[in-house]
C-alpha cells in the first residue's frame, strides 16, 4: 500500500490537467473564488474512485474508447482556452468569466476516469489530493500579482499551462 500512496501522490503533484487548470485559476481569480474548484477536483476525484471504477468497469471497451476521445477534445479545449487567456487585469473584461464551479470540476473528473476500484486507493487520494492541488492553487495565487505586472512571463506561463494539460494526453 505504500507503492501505492507513493504513486497517488505522485500523479497528484505532478503537471497535468487539474493542476494546471486550478494554478490559471489561482493565476487569474486568486485562491477564495478557486476553492469551490479545488474542492470539486478533490471530491470529484474521489468519487470517481470509489464510485466510478465499479460503473466503468461495466462501460463496452468500444464506448470506453470514444468517451476517452470525447475526453482528449474537452481537454485541448480547455488547454487552449488557458494558453490564449486573457492579459487583461479588468476581470470583467476576461474571456475566462469566473473560474470552474464545484460542480464543473467534480464533472471534469469524468472525462479521464481511471478504473481503479480499490477503496484504500480511494482513500489514499482522498488524503494526498487537497495537499497536492493545493500546492498548485496557492503557488498560481502567489504568481498573481507578479504576472500581472510582467505581461511575457504571463502569457508564457499560461502557454506552459495549456502545453501541459495537452502533454499529460500524450501520456494517458
Amino acid at each position: 500500500m505504500f507503492e501505492f500512496f507513493i504513486f497517488a501522490f505522485v500523479t497528484a503533484i505532478t503537471p497535468g490537467p487539474n493542476n494546471s487548470m486550478l494554478m490559471a485559476s489561482g493565476i487569474k481569480f486568486g485562491r477564495k473564488a478557486s476553492i469551490p474548484h479545488f474542492l470539486g477536483i478533490w471530491l470529484g476525484f474521489t468519487f470517481l474512485f470509489f464510485v466510478g471504477g465499479f460503473l466503468l468497469s461495466y462501460v463496452p471497451a468500444q464506448i470506453f474508447d470514444y468517451l476517452q476521445y470525447v475526453g482528449y477534445a474537452i481537454i485541448t479545449y480547455i488547454a487552449y482556452r488557458i494558453a490564449t487567456t486573457s492579459l487583461d487585469t479588468n476581470k470583467e473584461s476576461s474571456s475566462v468569466d469566473k473560474p470552474f464551479t464545484f460542480v464543473q470540476a467534480c464533472l471534469f473528473q469524468w472525462i479521464n476516469p481511471f478504473n481503479i476500484t480499490n477503496n484504500q486507493g480511494a482513500l489514499i487520494y482522498f488524503l494526498v489530493l487537497p495537499f497536492c492541488v493545493g500546492i498548485w492553487l496557492i503557488l498560481g495565487e502567489q504568481l498573481q500579482n507578479s504576472l500581472e505586472k510582467n505581461k511575457t512571463v504571463a502569457r508564457a506561463t499560461y502557454v506552459v499551462l495549456g502545453v501541459s494539460m495537452i502533454a499529460s494526453l500524450l501520456l494517458a
